[in-house]
């Protein structure tokens, strides 16, 4: 198999993340005695700082916690909620919400209240000593990267509608360049408060800075929202697939939609087939696209519309529709295209314990409006809401967002297996489905998953239409197969970020005694051990 790395072996615990330094903090966190949920916070705040178009604390999260004492599995649900002073009205007139600036419908940032709730239950170290380096790297700066600057530029433009943002991501009105150096001190600041009164202190203290901010902007939040709004612990939902058991976190969380991927997967012979044959694709595709027409007919805050997810993952419900829409290749559905810049972290520590969090701003830099107080850099989620009074994730005060954000773990014989996420919106279903059929079913190493050729069927921002990529790794004869089949397939270069920055690790078991880590090449992260 074509990799672009080997894969990372070690005995005493494992982090994956989208970005060198936060893996390396985070290992630091583990050889210091910590838990997988105090590196996962420790690696979240650092990423909140260094990749600051991915994910900050001005944004959501959803984890998925296993705890070897208890031999349990719990989910956080860490999304942001709607204003209580924001509705429809707020909106006449126009078609969709804008996807920038104050008026994106920006919601409570959610993360940072699910970071204290982690730790509360399952953390052993300070918040002092977890967000340590992330107030370094803020103060003092780090190197910007290629891709951070290729980001700054690309939103210029909308950063200087913003007196925030400018002031912080922009060095005398242009993008910063790699290799020059980004500080953020007011961010440094933010994180030093909630490292010495807890997590609750974003919501009571930081949030007077910001809803000024945003208020003096023409947003619509208000110190209410921050002071009512909770994380909450959720019931993981899951399926069976080829003797293993999938688990990702309920609505709103697109996790569902990962789930009947594999539904529909299930009922499908793939023993024999090679990784990158037509017949693989062939099968994804079309799952692909079955899932997505069932997730966006129901898709929602669950506290707001009746969700009907044990009917959706019954096998009954695939192998019923399987065959009408593996008949069918040129039958679409054509999706509204949604945010993508995401990051996974995956954990696993020598106590057993295995962490799965996926933290986002939804777009790249989200809404692009950072409050200069605090340092904190707005997310967008709100923006997908629907202005359509009948759809199920219509706008209301108080409501969730339905999210793409999702986070996978596949158990073996009552234990976890893999931990795996990725980023990109749209992408998430299909790559975490991409990384567990290669393992599962290939016999694929993670980092060897990982680099594998992605299939990616939807429509992003830009696209006019649906479009269907497979990445050129991928055999010719591939896809003049799928061609003949009526996929109207286009080449992406190998590897493409489009098809998400994936991290995974695979615990130790029978299979082997070391845990195996893998990081995406599509991205900045690594995989490391001791």
């Amino acid at each position: 198999m074509r990799t672009t790395r080997p894969v990372s072996y070690a005995e005493n615990g494992m982090v994956a993340t989208a970005h060198y330094l936060a893996t390396g903090a985070a290992l630091d966190v583990l050889k210091e005695g910590g838990t997988a949920v105090d590196a996962a916070i420790c690696a979240a705040a650092t990423m909140s700082v260094v990749l600051p178009h991915m994910i900050g604390i001005g944004g959501d999260a959803f984890w998925m916690i296993h705890d070897a004492k208890s031999n349990t599995l719990s989910s956080l649900n860490g999304s942001g909620t709607c204003g209580q002073n924001i509705s429809l009205d707020d909106y006449k007139g126009l078609d969709a919400i804008p996807h920038r600036g104050p008026r994106a419908a920006i919601t409570v940032p959610g993360a940072v209240d699910s970071w204290g709730l982690a730790h509360a239950r399952f953390g052993t170290m300070p918040l002092s000593r977890l967000l340590a380096p992330a107030i370094r790297y803020a103060r003092e700066g780090v190197a910007v990267t290629q891709d951070v600057s290729r980001w700054i530029s690309d939103d210029a433009d909308v950063f200087r509608q913003d007196p925030g943002s400018a002031g912080i991501f922009l060095k005398n009105g242009a993008a910063y360049q790699p290799g020059e150096r980004l500080q953020q001190p007011a961010l440094g600041d933010t994180l030093e408060g909630i490292a010495k009164n807890g997590t609750r202190h974003f919501y009571e203290h930081t949030a007077h800075s910001i809803v000024n901010y945003l208020k003096s902007q023409g947003g619509l939040l208000t110190l209410d929202d921050f002071h009512q709004y909770r994380a909450k612990w959720v019931q993981p939902i899951s399926t069976t697939y080829r003797g293993f058991q999938a688990f990702q976190v309920p609505p709103p969380s697109q996790g569902i939609a990962g789930l009947m991927i594999l539904n529909f997967l299930n009922g499908i012979d793939l023993s024999g087939l090679d990784e990158n044959s037509p017949e693989y694709y062939n099968a994804m595709i079309q799952a692909i696209k079955w899932a997505f027409n069932k997730r966006d007919q129901y898709l929602t805050d669950p506290e707001f519309s009746d969700i009907p997810v044990e009917q959706l993952l019954d096998p009954a419900l695939a192998n019923a529709e399987r065959a009408e829409w593996l008949a069918d290749t040129k039958r679409t559905h054509e999706n509204r295209p949604g945010g993508s810049d995401t990051t996974f972290i995956s954990i696993a520590d020598k106590y057993g314990n295995a962490v799965g969090l996926v933290q986002s701003l939804y777009f790249d830099f989200g809404a692009c409006v950072t409050d200069p107080v605090s340092g904190v850099l707005m997310q967008n989620r709100g923006s997908f809401f629907s202005l359509q009074p009948d759809h199920p994730n219509v706008l209301k005060a108080g409501k969730q967002s339905a999210s793409t954000l999702m986070s996978g773990m596949l158990f073996k014989d009552g234990k976890p297996y893999m931990v795996y996420g990725t980023q990109g919106g749209e992408v998430q279903p299909q790559t975490q489905t991409s990384v567990a059929t290669r393992v599962v079913d290939f016999g694929l190493n993670v980092q060897e998953a990982i680099d594998a050729p992605r299939v990616l069927y939807g429509r992003s921002w830009g696209d006019t239409s649906n479009k269907l990529l497979l990445e050129s790794a991928a055999p010719e004869a591939t896809f003049d197969a799928l061609r003949e089949q009526g996929h109207p397939v286009e080449a992406a270069q190998w590897p493409f970020p489009r098809m998400g920055t994936a991290q995974a690790i695979r615990l130790p078991g029978p299979w082997s005694p070391f845990f195996e880590g893998g990081a995406d090449p599509r991205g900045e992260g690594i995989a490391l051990g001791f």
